[in-house]
């Protein structure tokens, strides 16, 4: 009997990344979508179609997550969550990753089928907090490959051996393929590496049974992703206390250029790695995604009070000048936004920051100023961020 659906209790979303396998927490929606370009085909003297011409997939991940920490960032970074650098990391390593929908079994803890998408290029994000809501950070990430598995996608990590790297768990061989096709990703020190049926050389891999051997030699670790029916009941719930549940608008203090400002109602910002895909003759898929520079932009919304944040953003000082023109000519100085998000279980001030995001160089691009009848006037500021900037920190910065 069929079951009836399959509740968001018993999906998990499992991002994989250069330094393995992360079981999301806070998630609160993903899409994992395909597009296949598709063109009827015509002949002279034919008077139907002839066929349709596909080109390779678009496959599209959209997620969202409660903002709460650097977990999800640094495993789309290929950052180590566990010893994070002081100095941050910034948006431009935003790299590939392979992502794993997960559904659990009615009736038992054990994973029963999947969804696999691979050598995904994170192409945007958007990071919103406001006053009365919940912060999130919301990413997409784009490739070609995806696959509906009847059992589980596994990650194994492997940090020891060199080149030779033996399956916990038996590849499961599709119809009409082999072991091998049931390997997915082979990701070597943070390189994807491409797959050959024998003799990999520099940058390639190979299968035989549940052997992978690669051309390279680990240096790190290898992360391996494929197909298998594990005999273990495996399921687990996602659950991480060592992050706020959520973090709202009260926990968001937001300074501009050093100075805190009052009344902010919202602020987003929206990032884009400008990527664009490389083909080649011969190859069924995307080679893979080159980066240009990103651009960073966003909106502050505030209550209007009085003119020291016009004055802030027109000379870069408060309460300075009698009229301005917010955005116009060439600004003398440059301006840095900080969002910093406070524990909500810390009840003792300071309280504690749980993650930083800077922008070391803002410039105005535009505002608008309303007033609705019974509510308050306010001014939404768009900005962007002049170097390309968004650096990420674990905690305050130092």
């Amino acid at each position: 009997m069929a079951r009836i659906a399959i509740p968001s209790k018993e999906l998990q979303l499992h991002l994989i990344g250069p330094r393995g396998s992360y079981k999301a927490a806070r998630v609160q929606k993903f899409t994992i979508g395909t597009d296949i370009p598709t063109e009827t085909k015509d002949e002279i003297g034919n008077s139907q179609h002839i066929g349709d011409s596909k080109d390779a997939p678009n496959v599209t991940l959209s997620f969202s997550v409660f903002d709460v920490g650097i977990k999800v960032f640094a495993t789309l970074t290929g950052t180590d969550m566990n010893s994070y650098p002081a100095a941050g990391v910034d948006i431009q390593n935003l790299g590939e990753v392979d992502v794993a929908a997960l559904v659990k079994d009615p009736d038992v803890a054990d994973y029963i089928k999947s969804i696999h998408a691979g050598k995904l290029q994170i192409r945007d994000f958007t990071y919103s907090y406001s006053v009365d809501g919940d912060s999130t950070e919301d990413y997409t990430g784009i490739g070609t490959s995806r696959r509906y598995l009847k059992y589980e996608a596994v990650t194994e990590l492997f940090t020891t051996g060199t080149t030779s790297f033996t399956l916990s768990n038996t590849p499961v061989v599709p119809s009409g393929g082999s072991t091998a096709d049931s390997v997915y990703s082979v990701i070597l020190d943070g390189v994807y590496l491409t797959k050959v049926a024998s003799a990999p050389a520099t940058g390639e891999y190979s299968v035989s049974g549940s052997t992978v051997t690669t051309g390279d030699t680990r240096v790190a670790r290898c992360v391996i992703v494929y197909h298998a029916n594990v005999a273990s009941l495996d399921w687990v719930d996602v659950s991480d206390s060592s992050m706020p549940i959520t973090v709202r608008g009260k926990d968001v203090n937001v300074t501009i250029g050093s100075n805190s400002i009052s009344r902010i109602q919202s602020v987003t910002i929206n990032g884009n790695l400008n990527v664009s895909p490389v083909k080649e003759l011969g190859n069924r898929e995307i080679v893979g995604y080159q980066r240009q520079v990103p651009t960073v932009d966003g909106t502050i919304t505030v209550l209007d009070t009085d003119t020291n944040l016009i004055s802030l953003f027109a000379t870069g000082v408060m309460g300075s000048g009698v009229e301005w023109k917010p955005g116009e000519g060439c600004a003398s100085s440059t301006l840095d936004l900080k969002i910093e998000l406070r524990d909500p279980c810390d009840i003792s001030s300071p309280y504690e920051v749980k993650k930083t995001v800077y922008l070391s160089e803002i410039s105005l691009t535009g505002d608008s100023y309303t007033s609705n009848v019974n509510d308050n006037a306010s001014v939404t500021y768009n900005f962007k961020s002049s170097n390309a900037e968004c650096i990420i920190y674990s905690g305050a910065m130092s």
